[in-house]
């Protein structure tokens, strides 16, 4: 399925690069040519573009976002106050491109690239960028999505501290359950799925806490699940204990003690010998 949709989008720009303008030299070199112009609003430094992206060098496709975990390639534009030491050509065409354009763009392959290109591609001297410009996110729509964002993450945290508190005043006593290692948990929300296995990769978002209810970090406002096999130590013992004890789609509280957290060293916001709390969201 993947090679027939990759032959399609390959015809179409053959095709439409028949309408083409000619190329033109983009401001940090890169050589540009826009296939289909629709007229169609232009993206700000500083928004976002949704857009199919495809890779090649010669005739390989290297990259193709349609097998990206959200089917399309997301980029942010940086602002104008950024200082960026190489622009991607990618950005370049962005910024050249209009709402439902398609174009390609050509970087040539320099002697530090081909380290990471295998050496079939020896003779190859660019990499190809087909690009359709689908969507793209205004300045005020990411602002308003921010602070949606941002509202709903005050409320889970709200009511994390208000749970923390419960469990201070020992009012969750009867639903806690301790493990022998001293982590314990409360289910708040059971999950229908099956345990978690170690070894799987897991998707959870999470709300940090410190054992009196301070926050110090979390993914909710983020918008990004944070990924990471389970069992496999990447986490904190008492996070990595915590998950191997639940189901997909549970939502639940651990509630870590200092010796299966940051121990007497902490780190960052976390002090030393400080017990924690996350609240955990398993997908």
């Amino acid at each position: 399925m993947r090679l027939i949709v990759s032959f399609i989008m390959f015809f179409a720009f053959w095709a439409t690069s028949l309408q083409a303008q000619k190329p033109i030299t983009t401001e940090h070199g890169y050589r540009f040519v826009l296939h289909q112009n629709k007229g169609g609003m232009q993206p700000r430094r500083g928004e976002t573009v949704i857009a199919n992206v495809y890779v090649w060098v010669g005739d390989t496709l290297m990259s193709d976002s349609h097998n990206t975990q959200m089917g399309v390639y997301r980029y942010d534009l940086p602002d104008s106050s950024a200082q960026l030491s190489h622009v991607p050509p990618i950005m370049d065409a962005f910024l050249l491109m209009g709402k439902g354009d398609s174009a390609t763009i050509y970087q040539n392959i320099d002697d530090k690239m081909r380290d990471f290109i295998p050496k079939r591609f020896a003779k190859e001297t660019e990499i190809r960028f087909d690009i359709l410009l689908i969507d793209i996110i205004s300045l005020e729509a990411k602002k308003k999505a921010q602070q949606d964002v941002k509202i709903a993450a005050d409320k889970i945290r709200d009511r994390c501290q208000t749970t923390i508190q419960s469990y201070r005043s020992g009012l969750l006593n009867q639903q806690i359950q301790t493990l022998p290692s001293g982590l314990k948990l409360y289910v708040d929300i059971p999950g229908k799925g099956p345990k978690v296995e170690a070894g799987e990769l897991m998707k959870v978002h999470y709300y940090g806490f410190l054992a009196d209810g301070t926050p110090f970090d979390n993914s909710f406002e983020r918008r990004e699940r944070l990924s990471f096999p389970a069992g496999g130590g990447q986490m904190i013992a008492g996070f990595d204990e915590g998950v191997l004890n639940l189901n997909h789609g549970t939502k639940a509280y651990l509630f870590i003690p200092a010796n299966l957290a940051y121990g007497e060293q902490g780190g960052g916001p976390i002090p030393p010998n400080a017990d924690l709390v996350y609240y955990i969201d398993v997908l």
